[in-house]
C-alpha cells in the first residue's frame, strides 16, 4: 500500500529527471559531498566546456569539441553543453560587464598609442567608440543624485576611532 504512495520514476518529467542529476554536482561544487569516479568524469566534462565558452566559443564549436575530445555523440555532446550552463551559468551573461571594461581599456591603450603617433583620426574613433561602451549616448533620463548615491549609513574604524558618515541615522549618537 505504500508503495502507491511514492513516486514512480516515470511519473517524473525529463526535466525534473535531469535536475535530480545535477543536485549530485551541485551538492559537490557547495558542500563538498563526495563523487564517484565516473561522476568526476562528468564533472571534468562540465568544466571543459564552460572554459571554452569563457573563452569565447559558440555553443556549436563547444559540442564539436567535445566530440573530438571525448568519442561522444552530438545529442551526448549538447546534453553536456547543456547540463554544463544549467550547473555554472551563462558564459555571455557573466561576462558582458567584465567583456566592456576590458575593451573600453583596451581602447584607451589605442588611444594612448595614436595620442603618441600624432594620429587624430585614430584619436576620434577611439574617443567615440568609448562613449558607445560606456553607453554616454544613450537618450535615458539622468538618475538624480539620490538615485545615484543613495543615502547609507558606514562605519569605519580606523585606530579604534569609528567614523560615520550620518547616512539616514542621522547625528543622534554622536
Amino acid at each position: 500500500m505504500s508503495s502507491n504512495l511514492l513516486p514512480q520514476s516515470s511519473d517524473k518529467t525529463p526535466e525534473q529527471k535531469r535536475a535530480e542529476r545535477l543536485d549530485k554536482f551541485r551538492d559537490h561544487l557547495l558542500y563538498r559531498v563526495p563523487l564517484k569516479p565516473s561522476e568526476h568524469a562528468m564533472l571534468d566534462k562540465y568544466r571543459k566546456c564552460f572554459a571554452w565558452r569563457g573563452k569565447l566559443f559558440s555553443p556549436q564549436q563547444c559540442v564539436n569539441m567535445l566530440m573530438q575530445e571525448y568519442g561522444v555523440k552530438y545529442s551526448q555532446a549538447y546534453q553536456i553543453m547543456m547540463d554544463s550552463t544549467k550547473l555554472y551559468g551563462k558564459v555571455e551573461d557573466l561576462d558582458k560587464a567584465g567583456t566592456t571594461k576590458i575593451l573600453i581599456e583596451t581602447l584607451y591603450v589605442a588611444m594612448s598609442i595614436a595620442v603618441k603617433d600624432r594620429n587624430a583620426e585614430a584619436i576620434i574613433a577611439a574617443t567615440r567608440q568609448i562613449g558607445v561602451l560606456a553607453k554616454l549616448n544613450d537618450d535615458q533620463v539622468p538618475l538624480s543624485v539620490d538615485e545615484l548615491m543613495p543615502a547609507r549609513v558606514a562605519r569605519y574604524t580606523q585606530n579604534n576611532i569609528t567614523v560615520n558618515n550620518f547616512g539616514t541615522e542621522g547625528q543622534a549618537g554622536e
